[in-house]
């Protein structure tokens, strides 16, 4: 498929893929299937890797942006509830300029995360999942889809732990131990920061600034004009908790 073709392709199933970009994803589509049969099976599974790749850059930058986000609103609400008591407690009020300080520093790094293959559950979805598209077609937005989740579920992780080794670093594990923020150790009001960030809803993707047709893609059939919700993914049910000090019961 020659780029103009899979530029024409991408156009169309914007709707279906949150956040993506033509312009971007077009090259890697056409270099996927080069020098293969469109129909053929190594040709499915190609653009599927060649999709998910640029989809979980694209999730684990959201999904950064949102942990970074969630540590510094947290901060300041409760900086704010603090003033509001007029309690005098400078072991909290530093602690909650540090993680605010931590969030915005780690805030200004590219996501920590790891590139690697499509999961075979973006290759068995391309299969199932989209049975009123072409094979191609269905690999492209299983692809994109499956790599955005991913990569926004291990950035917000990734950045949420790379916060607190920060904060922990500026004042050390024995003050965060002795803070109390909310009335309640410090420890379990930074674990319920990170619950907080794991559990978001997805962010609002960044949509291209034209229009998708609401008219012909029939040269494309069978692409539909409605725009379909990609799955729901649950968080990790396991939140990283900070190894010291225990939390307190």
């Amino acid at each position: 498929m020659d780029q103009i073709r899979a530029w024409t392709m991408l156009f169309h199933l914007q709707s279906r893929m949150p956040g993506m970009s033509v312009d971007q994803l077009a090259a890697p589509i056409s270099q996927a299937l080069t020098g293969r049969m469109p129909t053929s099976p190594a040709a499915e599974r190609a653009v599927v890797d060649a999709a998910w790749k640029p989809g979980y850059r694209s999730g684990a930058e959201a999904g950064h942006r949102r942990a970074v986000e969630g540590f510094q609103n947290a901060a300041f609400d409760a900086m704010s509830r603090l003033t509001r008591t007029g309690i005098d407690d400078p072991d909290a009020r530093n602690l909650l300029w540090a993680v605010a300080e931590a969030a915005t520093v780690i805030g200004r790094t590219s996501p920590q995360n790891t590139l690697g293959r499509a999961r075979e559950s973006a290759h068995l979805a391309a299969r199932t999942d989209y049975p009123d598209l072409s094979p191609i077609a269905a690999g492209v937005v299983a692809g994109w889809n499956h790599g955005q989740r991913q990569g926004r579920q291990d950035a917000r992780h990734s950045t949420s732990q790379a916060i607190y080794a920060a904060l922990a670093k500026k004042i050390g594990e024995q003050q965060i131990s002795r803070t109390q923020i909310d009335g309640r150790p410090a420890v379990d009001w930074l674990v319920d920061v990170i619950d907080g960030v794991l559990k978001a809803p997805p962010e609002e993707p960044t949509l291209p600034s034209f229009p998708v047709p609401s008219t012909g893609a029939a040269a494309f059939r069978p692409f539909p004009a409605s725009h379909t919700a990609a799955p729901t993914v649950s968080p990790a049910a396991s939140v990283p908790q900070p190894a010291s000090p225990r939390r307190s019961r």
